[in-house]
């Protein structure tokens, strides 16, 4: 693995870092139908997704800074998990089809949805495109906690390559300081940053009242406080500041990460025994 490739460094994992981490299905299991792929490559400290499974079929374990592990066997695919992750990092893959057709499940919490039949564009983790493909179901009960489960069909060649969709209508929505598509579409008690709780209105009235950095939500709101420092709501705090100022992205600097960067105990400050 190089460094060049890294997630630290463009954002987004390499199949390879993905594999390395988290491991990967056999093509046997594969075969015998849809199965949890679980993209998480980061000593981060999170376990909603052991918690959803009502299979156990995901471990972590102790600390919770653990990277989790998928017993292939005993995932079923139902998917509960995918929603719970905080970090939007499990995906359903289906290639049992036939046809030379899979499908893949992913979580997309993007307005507006898409509908079943529609034909979309497929992009992979780097969100480039990779192929046209057609959606099969939207799932988004309540207990879904306004993070919907979009299903598409595509060709089974790309199915370990392509993680989302563009966003309907992307591109074709005119931003400008008087209106701008988040503060327009984005409902104000969905939640962005989940380790603290911050819902799109408290960001959206703290960015009216004057704060246009980063740091400056984190400082009215906590947003990106929380123990993920940000990995999780930083880009959607930025591109919310941007769209409603007027800003560029690349402009708008990221807020200052604080140590521990995970948590640790009071014996490991304190210098343990050896103290």
């Amino acid at each position: 693995m190089t460094v060049e490739n890294s997630v630290l460094v463009n954002g987004y994992p390499t199949l390879e870092e993905i594999k390395e981490a988290n491991g990967w299905p056999t093509d046997e299991r594969f075969a015998k139908g849809p199965v949890a792929i679980i993209e998480c490559v980061q000593e981060i400290p999170c376990n909603p997704c052991e918690e959803a499974c009502p299979f156990s079929a995901i471990t972590i374990g102790s600390p919770i800074t653990v990277i989790p592990k998928l017993k292939q066997d005993e995932c079923t695919g139902c998917g509960l998990c995918v929603p719970k992750c905080s970090g939007l990092a499990i995906f359903i893959v289906d290639k049992s089809l036939g046809d030379g057709k899979a499908a893949v499940s992913f979580p997309f919490e993007y307005l507006p949805l898409p509908k079943p039949g529609d034909v979309v564009e497929a992009v992979n983790r780097a969100c480039e495109f990779v192929c046209d493909a057609t959606v099969t179901k939207v799932f988004n009960p309540i207990r879904n906690d306004h993070t919907p489960v979009v299903t598409i069909e595509l060709p089974i060649a790309f199915s370990d390559t392509v993680r989302s969709i563009r966003r309907p209508g992307a591109g074709k929505v005119a931003l400008s300081n008087e209106s701008a598509y988040f503060n327009q579409s984005i409902p104000d008690d969905i939640i962005i940053c989940r380790c603290e709780e911050i819902t799109a209105g408290e960001i959206k009235k703290a960015i009216a009242e004057g704060a246009d950095t980063v740091t400056g939500i984190k400082r009215r709101v906590r947003a990106g406080m929380g123990l993920c420092q940000g990995k999780s709501c930083g880009r959607v705090v930025t591109r919310m500041i941007a769209e409603a100022t007027g800003k560029k992205i690349p402009d708008l600097l990221p807020s200052t990460d604080r140590a521990p960067v995970r948590p640790i105990s009071f014996g490991e400050l304190g210098g343990g025994d050896n103290a």
